[in-house]
């Protein structure tokens, strides 16, 4: 029976991409090839439970299958390997598609220990389809003003939160709010409110770090998922946000319009859930709005 060890070393040269999984869908491997693929590093994916990452697999007509039809536990359960074509989601947000092998990975008594998912990524013709041109605008991305939808982003802060627990690694969450939005779409229309939504998401696109992805959590409500190096970052980090708010402006009927938002924004503590972290920066924006509006609340970080 092939070791772990000896499948490990050859994947390393492989041209396509290969990792392995335990039967609980623990990522144990990632090699380099994947990395290159998914854009996905390994620190990044390895001991990540595979349903928890924003890879999120799909058939072709674009059903998620970590929860339904999992090819993992499929190979696991008939022993046998077995081929698929898939979606899947690159960490630049895009559909891709792929050529799956799944191999079951026995031990020397013949149980299954790992599966091996071997994969490469099909043509360029092939992913221009009307099915992954509609999953890259609808599944993980907001239709109005393209940013990532609240589904990409609660699956990309229960991967940071894998980070955290395994390699340690800190973020921060924002919670921002349009100030008196309601005011702003029944003076001036929801047509240009819908403007200025737009324009705050070219705005924080185009200027925030590469590594902060901020989406639409819904209405006037967007929410950032920031790396730091330490807690101290995220005074100078609110400062840019709202220094970038304070540049938007979207012409109405020939006047300037602007906005201000209130922003709520923590680090993740010991403890901590995805649930648990947003509901804190949401309290920290309500502070901020009882503040006055147009600022920030922010941890203690004494």
């Amino acid at each position: 029976m092939i070791e772990a060890a000896d499948f490990c070393r050859l994947a390393e040269l492989a041209p396509f991409g290969i990792y392995l999984v335990r039967p609980d869908r623990t990522i144990i491997y990632w090699n380099k090839e994947a990395e290159h693929i998914t854009g996905y590093t390994k620190k990044e994916m390895t001991g990540c439970h595979c349903p928890e990452t924003t890879l999120n697999h799909m058939d072709e007509q674009g059903t998620p299958l970590c929860d339904t039809y999992c090819p993992i536990l499929t190979c696991m359960d008939q022993k046998k390997a077995l081929s698929r074509k898939l979606l899947f989601t690159q960490k630049d947000g895009t559909i891709g598609v792929l050529k799956v092998h799944f191999i079951p990975l026995p031990d020397k008594n013949g149980r299954i220990k790992l599966v091996a998912e071997i994969f490469e990524k099909v043509s360029q013709l092939e992913k221009e389809t009307p099915i992954v041109e509609n999953l890259c605008s609808l599944a993980y991305h907001d239709p109005l003003t393209g940013l990532p939808n609240r589904m990409f982003l609660e699956a990309l802060l229960k991967m940071r939160f894998s980070e955290f627990s395994r390699l340690h690694r800190l973020f921060a969450v924002f919670f921002s709010d349009i100030d008196h939005f309601h005011d702003f779409n029944e003076q001036y229309g929801h047509q240009a409110g819908d403007h200025m939504l737009k324009a705050f998401a070219r705005t924080i696109t185009g200027s925030m770090r590469e590594s902060d992805t901020v989406g639409r959590w819904g209405g006037e409500e967007f929410i950032g998922i920031c790396p730091i190096g330490k807690k101290e970052d995220i005074v100078p980090l609110a400062a840019r946000f709202h220094q970038l708010v304070s540049q938007i402006s979207v012409d109405h009927e020939g006047t300037p319009l602007h906005i201000t938002m209130s922003l709520g924004i923590t680090t993740v503590q010991e403890g901590d859930t995805p649930e648990s972290i947003i509901d804190r920066a949401d309290r920290f924006m309500f502070a901020a709005k009882k503040k006055g509006r147009n600022t920030t609340v922010h941890d203690n970080l004494d």
